[in-house]
């Protein structure tokens, strides 16, 4: 069998707009669901930026009935997310729209699911399954990273800090994912350089995947394409708006690309490095990315040789490096704050999830091994 015959798959939400400006079309969007509305949005900033007052303002001359549940920090963990349940329980709207980055997607995305199927997070880390669908639920990042918007998962801390873990099911997908680039001109450098290369990481891994097939393969190559041409553009000028175009439809190709193919090692790592040592999630990734690159190559050595053609480079490990190197990103886990004690424990708490698609198997030992020389 060729590799055009290769299974793959293409969940969806059952809508995505993308497009700069659509964001115009938001309560058009909700009103399909009903006039009471729920808006999850994050910190100051979406309302200093004037967002919050225009959203609302949609919402209003729509004749909708608007509800705000703001303050959804980083990381969300479950006691936040039993609180929001608790919220859309008394609320009871007719849909949800999460707007932010890709906390507070999956805050809301955890939320109006967990309202249909009852329970606590905890249950469902312990094997409940969601039977029911989510409540209409809306996705409107205003990051260029996570790909939550499209994605069957949101990631949750536990209560007392020490593990990230997600919740999963295809019935949470979003009903619709709206996309406007525009919403990420007031992203800051180090967040753009941050949320672009989780974008970049998500493609190359889904592209080189276990799992991975002609249909995800055609859009991870544009993702990581685009990425690789736009994201120092991004970084370096934060007003240019073909960049930000640029980074959020490969940001949106690696949410679909990972829901439908899978990750790898580089992934399964950067949870805990995440979580222990406060690394933002794409920083984390791109730490480990070389690294992972080279064990990986074997395996897929033509996959690898085109990326890094997309990237410009010789190779893709140098034309990764290349890329990191201009967006001043550490690339020795020892600047992360990481020592040769905390090995164990990060190979620990990668296990499972995404290390399952990695191309090559690869055992415990293997991985502190990679670790080891990165530091």
């Amino acid at each position: 069998m060729g590799e055009y015959g290769l299974k793959s798959t293409l969940i969806l939400p059952k809508q995505i707009l993308f497009g700069t400006g659509v964001r115009a079309d938001l309560a058009k969007l909700a009103k399909r669901f009903g006039n009471k509305v729920l808006l999850v949005y994050g910190g100051r900033s979406f309302a200093e930026s004037g967002m919050k007052s225009e959203v609302s303002g949609l919402f209003g001359q729509a004749g909708m009935e608007v509800y705000e549940m703001g303050g959804t920090g980083h990381d969300p963990d479950e006691d936040t997310i039993n609180r929001a349940v608790v919220t859309v329980l008394d609320i009871k709207p007719d849909c949800i729209v999460g707007i932010g980055g890709g906390s507070v997607i999956d805050t809301a995305k955890a939320a109006s699911i967990i309202v249909t199927n009852g329970g606590a997070v905890k249950d469902y880390w312990g094997g409940r399954k969601f039977v029911n669908p989510s409540i209409p639920y809306i996705a409107v990042p205003t990051t260029a990273g996570t790909g939550a918007e499209v994605t069957k998962n949101a990631v949750i801390t536990s209560a007392d800090k020490s593990y990230k873990k997600s919740i999963r099911s295809e019935l949470m997908i979003p009903d619709i994912a709206l996309v406007d680039p525009s919403l990420t001109l007031t992203v800051p450098p180090p967040v753009t350089a941050d949320t672009g290369l989780d974008a970049l990481v998500q493609n190359i891994e889904a592209y080189t995947s276990k799992n991975s097939g002609p249909i995800t393969d055609t859009l991870a190559r544009k993702g990581i394409e685009l990425a690789g041409r736009y994201l120092v553009r991004g970084f370096e000028d934060p007003a240019d708006l073909e960049a930000r175009e640029a980074l959020s439809l490969a940001s949106l190709y690696g949410g679909i690309t990972l829901l439908n193919a899978g990750l790898g090692l580089a992934h399964g790592l950067s949870h805990p490095i995440g979580i222990r040592f406060g690394v933002p999630h794409g920083r984390a990734c791109a730490a480990v990315m070389p690294k992972v690159m080279e064990y990986n190559y074997p395996a897929q050595k033509r996959k690898y040789d085109e990326i890094g053609m997309l990237l410009g480079a010789k190779n893709s490990i140098d034309g990764f490096i290349g890329l990191i190197e201009k967006l001043d990103i550490p690339r020795r886990l020892r600047l992360l704050g990481i020592t040769e004690a905390d090995l164990k424990t990060i190979v620990t708490e990668s296990r499972g999830g995404s290390r399952n698609y990695n191309p090559i198997p690869h055992t415990d030992e293997t991985v502190e091994k990679m670790l080891r020389e990165m530091l």
